[in-house]
């Protein structure tokens, strides 16, 4: 994996009157945790979204550097990971089904036994044979993370990750962010459970 560097400078966004945040400078850096946090409303989840490109901000820039080089807008989504609540599966489709076809939608081309070893990570190859309509709302986050552990990109961005977990699930959650810091992950977390971002680093703190 090649270090990816994510800088935000004087990063503002609104809507019409209405100010989200604005003026954050933060540096990105991989195998450090960076928590979000605000109440419900302050951006959170808009923030993210600026960071992976899918929003624009309103002022202000995000660069993305990989091994020093600037990244252009077209070469920059390979670096993400997005874990959100409108990360969304195909309900027809096998749980095993939407890995690999997600997976090679990004360019990856996965064997069986790397996709269920993704699935076995997450608790979820003994129900890989089954449709995403049957699955809870806590399997479907579940696997989010499978696909995470199947991309594996240098930069992690989860909009409150251990939403629809039961204790278990919270714990694997924290498990994989562990790991994924050890290997020089970058790893950004908005939530609003300060537990989940008791060990970043750094803290945006949106109001």
């Amino acid at each position: 994996m090649q270090e990816v560097v994510v800088e935000l400078i004087r990063v503002s966004k609104k809507y019409g009157r209405r100010q989200l945040f604005a003026d954050i400078n933060q540096l990105i850096c991989p195998g450090e945790c960076i928590g979000v946090t605000g109440p419900n409303g302050s951006g959170k989840s808009t923030l993210i979204k600026v960071i992976a490109g899918l929003l624009r901000p309103s002022t202000g820039e995000v660069n993305v550097r990989m091994a020093g080089k600037e990244l252009a807008a077209d070469q920059r989504m390979s670096c993400f990971g997005l874990i959100s609540p409108e990360l969304i599966f195909y309900n027809a489709m096998t749980g095993y089904e939407n890995l690999k076809f997600l997976a090679r939608a990004r360019g990856w081309e996965l064997s069986d036994e790397q996709l269920q070893n993704c699935l076995e990570t997450v608790g979820l190859n003994g129900r890989r044979h089954e449709r995403i309509s049957t699955y809870s709302t806590g399997m479907r986050q579940r696997l989010k993370f499978a696909l995470l552990e199947a991309l594996r990109p240098p930069v992690w961005l989860l909009d409150e990750p251990s939403s629809n977990l039961d204790e278990e699930g919270k714990q694997l959650v924290k498990r994989l962010v562990d790991k994924a810091l050890a290997r020089q992950t970058a790893v950004v977390i908005a939530t609003n459970d300060l537990e989940e971002v008791r060990d970043a680093r750094q803290k945006i703190a949106l109001a």
